[in-house]
């Protein structure tokens, strides 16, 4: 196994759109270190050649290996394009503990809507099966219209918020941010009102570029601008505690 490091983007906004020479950095003695932390772990420290530093700070990263049970609701998490709760093997009500963070001066919405699988489909005549793709006209109006009830999760700028909801079991659940605006504006039959919609599936987005990134497990950070912004991804946080109803 081996780190690479990912220059102003994301894996999956390279997958999706290309990999070019210089947007991946691969490991090699020249520009990164591992250290040993002993019982705390190692480090990985990376050099970015094309900048103009001597030392290995461009990022540093500490790793410790950890004995605890993976968190409910997080099996595809480490798929690509895998930024969504996962309770397709739970048989009984979810509940969720959100923790809402807000460093952007967009007032933006945050919730979550029901997929038929991985790839992001939206079944909308309840028979299992997904009847809009991601891509496909009339996308983000089947998610907003299908969002989960009770999540609407939203703060004041440079401030932390806590809301609670209630996942149903056997399902996916992708989160979508709404830029600036709330869902009934992308649901009164006006588009010239419209906000940009951001979903974790790229194909669902209208510039094709990642705007959902895991921070941790359970741990959704969002970036509000158009074309990956600063690509910063704190322009909203989103923490879900979940337990069993």
């Amino acid at each position: 196994m081996r780190f690479y490091l990912v220059k102003d983007s994301t894996t999956d906004t390279l997958l999706k759109n290309g990999i070019t020479p210089n947007s991946v950095l691969f490991s090699d003695s020249s520009n990164q270190k591992i250290a040993d932390l002993g019982v705390d772990g190692f480090s990985v420290a990376w050099k970015d050649p094309s900048g103009n530093t001597a030392d290995f700070k461009d990022l540093v990263v500490k790793i410790k290996a950890i004995n605890e049970a993976v968190p409910l609701g997080t099996n595809l998490q480490g798929n690509q394009q895998g930024e969504v709760i996962d309770l397709q093997d739970v048989n009984q009500s979810v509940k969720a503990d959100f923790i809402i963070s807000r460093e952007a001066a967009f007032d933006n919405f945050v919730g979550f809507y029901q997929v038929t699988d991985a790839n992001g489909g939206i079944d909308t005549n309840d028979d299992g099966k997904a009847d809009i793709l991601t891509g496909q006209a009339g996308y983000t109006e089947a998610a907003i219209s299908r969002r989960i009830a009770g999540i609407d999760l939203t703060t004041n700028n440079q401030t932390t918020a806590t809301s609670t909801g209630i996942f149903q079991p056997g399902s996916i659940f992708a989160p979508f941010i709404i830029v600036n605006g709330k869902p009934d504006a992308l649901l009164d039959g006006n588009s010239n009102n419209d906000p940009a919609v951001y979903f974790p599936y790229l194909g669902a987005n209208s510039d094709k570029v990642d705007h959902i990134r895991l921070l941790g497990s359970n741990i959704f950070g969002f970036e509000d601008l158009a074309n990956g912004g600063d690509g910063d991804f704190n322009d909203v946080i989103v923490q879900v505690h979940l337990s069993v109803a």
